[in-house]
């Protein structure tokens, strides 16, 4: 009983603590201001993001070994679909969204997956760009990306590198801090904590040249807990940007509206 009390802690306080900065950071900036006008006002969106939290951890955490496992990548056929995953997880983070990729029709889906302590993001996207020419050539077509949170951002840098002209199909992301995060000061490690919204990471990222003919598309939650505040969540300008219900950050790794919203991207994007 020891024992399960220690990980229904630790999320209680990840949750408690995320969303008592969610609402402190967004009435500072007006976002709680601006969900108070909509119908309903903003208690309710609030109370399904906690609710969200609480069940995404549990997933996170009872999923989270599988990332460990190894696993062979073989050509499917059909177009190739990349996903990056956030701070502080594995490719595990994607068990459910990708399988509804394979539903869908997009099968062949591959992973790049990094040490969120150990790593730079500078490495990380150089890394991630070899990985991205790879597929391209092994798939003799351009590869559409996804990334959830930290993972928008290397997909943001990777594709800004020349060679990636014409091998990038689109590009998806999900919560992205695409302005950084004020949550950032509490993060473990350097790379989390280069997420603070006026590092050298994140001017860098402002002042990128992104190909202009890449589709782009940006999923944000009104109610996401981890990138404070809400405003940066949006990305620069080019980018086409939808919310989705309300839901945590790591939720939208889970809930089937992302996934469905993915698809569509990639069907305007990425013809089977």
């Amino acid at each position: 009983m020891r024992l399960l009390l220690v990980p229904l802690v630790l999320v209680l306080l990840v949750v408690g603590l995320s969303y008592t900065l969610f609402l402190l950071a967004n009435l500072r900036s007006g976002h709680l201001a601006r969900m108070r006008r909509e119908p309903g006002g903003a208690a309710l969106p609030i109370a399904r993001g906690l609710l969200a939290a609480l069940a995404e951890q549990v997933l996170l955490i009872g999923t989270y070994p599988l990332g460990w496992l190894s696993q062979r990548e073989r050509r499917t056929g059909g177009p190739m679909v990349l996903l990056v995953h956030g701070l502080y997880h594995n490719r595990a983070a994607w068990f459910l969204f990708r399988r509804r990729l394979a539903r869908a029709g997009y099968a062949d889906v591959r992973f790049f997956s990094y040490n969120s302590f150990t790593r730079d993001f500078e490495s990380l996207c150089r890394e991630l760009s070899e990985r991205i020419l790879d597929l391209a050539a092994e798939a003799d077509a351009p590869v559409a990306l996804i990334g959830h949170s930290l993972g928008g951002l290397l997909l943001r840098a990777a594709v800004c590198d020349e060679r990636l002209r014409g091998r990038a199909a689109c590009l998806l992301t999900l919560g992205a801090p695409h302005r950084g995060s004020t949550l950032a000061r509490l993060a473990m490690g350097g790379l989390g904590r280069s997420l603070w919204p006026d590092t050298p990471l994140m001017r860098g990222l402002a002042v990128l040249r992104e190909p202009s003919d890449l589709p782009r598309l940006a999923l944000v939650s009104p109610v996401d807990n981890m990138v404070l505040p809400a405003e940066n969540l949006l990305p620069p300008a080019g980018w086409e940007v939808r919310e989705v219900a309300p839901m945590s950050h790591v939720a939208m790794l889970y809930h089937p509206e992302p996934a469905r919203l993915a698809v569509e991207f990639l069907e305007q994007n990425l013809p089977r």
